[in-house]
Formats: C-alpha cells, structure tokens, sequence
C-alpha cells in the first residue's frame, strides 16, 4: 500500500481505546489457524489476489473496529506483510513498553527517547479462498479479485517481538526488525551424537527453516509439560520467528496480550540472553499460570472439519 493510505488507515485506528469486543468465541482450526467467531456476520471485502488493497483493508478494519475494537484499536498498518510472502494478510504493530505507561503515544519523538522493547504484530486473512454456501457470496470471484462473502469468522494470528528498530517515515511505521541474536542462541545441539554439529531443518514452500525442534527443547528447559500446555500441538505458546523468540498470544485483546506478557516477559529476555539476569521467581509463576489458563474443547465445523475452542480459564 502507499503511504497516504497507511495514514489513512492509521487514523481510521485512533480513538477507539475504550471500545468493548462483542460477544464472541476463539478457535484453532486444524490447520493450527486461530480465528474470532462472532454472534453477527460481517462482510469480508474482494481485493486483489496480489495483494490486500487500501479499500479492502479500510473496509475490513472498519468492521473489526465494530466488532473487537480491542484487536485493532490504535495500532499502526504495515504497508507491507511481513514475511512478504504473506501477500492474503494484512499486518498491524502495536509497540509497548514493560514499565511505567504500556502503551505511550505513536509518536517518534517517544520512540527516539526510549525504544519501545517489544511490539505486538497481529496479522489478519483477508483473502477468501475457499469455498462458501450460495447464501453467503457477497460477490464472485472475478479475473484477478478473490471472493466476497458473509462470514462470522476473522482469522488472526498476534505474537509478541522483542523489538531492535522501527522505521517511522511521516508518522507510519513502515518497518521494524527483531532483535537479531546469534544463530547458536537457537542452533542449540539436536543431535546427541557427538561431532555431528548442529543441522538445520527445512520443509515445505520457500525452504522455510523448521525451529520446532528448538522450541521443543525450549519447552523442555522451562519443565513445561502436557498439564502445563493442555493445547499440545494444536497451537504452540513460542515460536522462533522473525530470527528470534516471540510469545504467541490467543486473545482478541492488545491490552490483555500486553498485561499477560509484561507479567513474563523476564523469561523471554532469559531464553534470549541466558546468563545475562536471574529469574525471579514471580515471573516464573506468572508465565506457568498463564500456560495454564488455557483449555480446549474439540467441535466439529459446520463444514464438517476438526477445530477447537480455546477456553480461557482465571488464572492461579
């Protein structure tokens, strides 16, 4: 997108802090996509099959903002999805800080001052592209234009990174890169045979790496175990992305993700920088009872596909 656009939908985002979701509930389905259900349907807009166009991204934000304010609300568009590869998705960053005021102004000038530390990246599908009953098309497919459809269903992914940059030209954010750390901070040693060195693990489209073994050994440092984690596989708490560690949150509510990471984030900055602090043991306590507070109820879809509902539960 152009950066007049951005703007535009950046202001489209302010002034909305004290909006409530409605009532709605959040679900894994089986390909380990979260996405928002809400009692009303909504209009999910045609865009390019290229990319996710202004007037879509301006059209679905307007009914996100209707719905669950509190997922978008004051966050700031990325003209670019990031990976770029992600060309159905459309990207939102919401810097914040651990201490004193979580989330101060979008301004540079603060920013200058004092980076914030960690941002939350929350991406939404906007493309349709499957398949959907008569009663719901909005609008066909056409030659280079996805289709438009009736749906209850937002699907959205939001992590936590630990932020090294953001790029701010003109007020938006058009860019942000990670804390980068050195590959053997997560090229830990997967092979118990010595001399074998460490092995990188690809799969699938564009040679992607596949950290999953690294983040297991991750759960298995912290003594996170299945009463911990009852989600399994279905959906995993960390991941490593962007080159480094991010949380990876279920909650359609920016506030909330950064109250329930600030009262952790100590062991992140741990799994990042090991033998650079002692972790107290609050924190501790605050990332397990977060890990514990979330349960899961397996349904069948109406389309007849395997999904769970994620059950959040008052944390300990």
């Amino acid at each position: 997108m152009k950066l007049n656009e951005v703007k535009e939908l950046n202001r489209l985002l302010q002034n909305h802090s004290n909006g409530r979701n409605k009532e709605h509930s959040v679900y894994v389905d089986n390909l380990h996509t979260s996405f928002v259900e809400f009692e009303e349907k909504f209009i999910l807009p045609p865009t390019s099959i290229f990319e996710v166009e202004f007037s879509a991204a301006e059209s679905f934000l307007k009914s996100v903002l209707q719905l669950a304010p509190e997922l978008v609300a004051d966050s700031l568009v990325l003209p670019e999805p990031r990976p770029k590869r992600d060309v159905d998705r459309l990207y939102l960053i919401k810097p914040f800080y651990t201490e004193g005021e979580m989330f101060r102004e979008n301004s540079p000038e603060v920013w200058r001052e004092k980076l914030p530390p960690f941002a939350i990246v929350t991406s939404f599908h906007v493309m349709h592209l499957g398949g959907a009953p008569k009663e719901d098309i909005y609008a066909q497919a056409s030659q280079g234009k996805t289709m438009s459809v009736y749906t209850k269903r937002a699907y959205f992914s939001t992590r936590v990174i630990p932020l090294d940059s953001l790029t701010v030209l003109e007020g938006a954010v058009i860019d942000f890169t990670a804390k980068k750390y050195q590959e053997s901070d997560f090229m830990v040693q997967i092979s118990r045979e010595p001399g074998e060195g460490v092995r990188h693990t690809y799969f699938g489209i564009f040679e992607e790496i596949d950290y999953s073994k690294q983040v297991n050994l991750i759960h298995e440092s912290l003594g996170i175990t299945s009463a911990d984690w009852s989600l399994g596989k279905i959906f995993a708490p960390l991941a490593v992305e962007y080159l480094t560690l991010t949380a990876r949150f279920l909650d359609p509510s920016l506030d909330k993700i950064a109250k329930d990471f600030n009262s952790f984030h100590q062991v992140v900055d741990l799994l990042l920088r090991p033998g650079s602090m002692t972790l107290e043991e609050s924190a501790r306590n605050s990332f397990f009872a977060w890990l514990q507070s979330h349960k899961s109820e397996r349904i069948i879809s109406p389309s007849g596909n395997m999904a769970w509902k994620i059950l959040r539960v008052e944390r300990t």
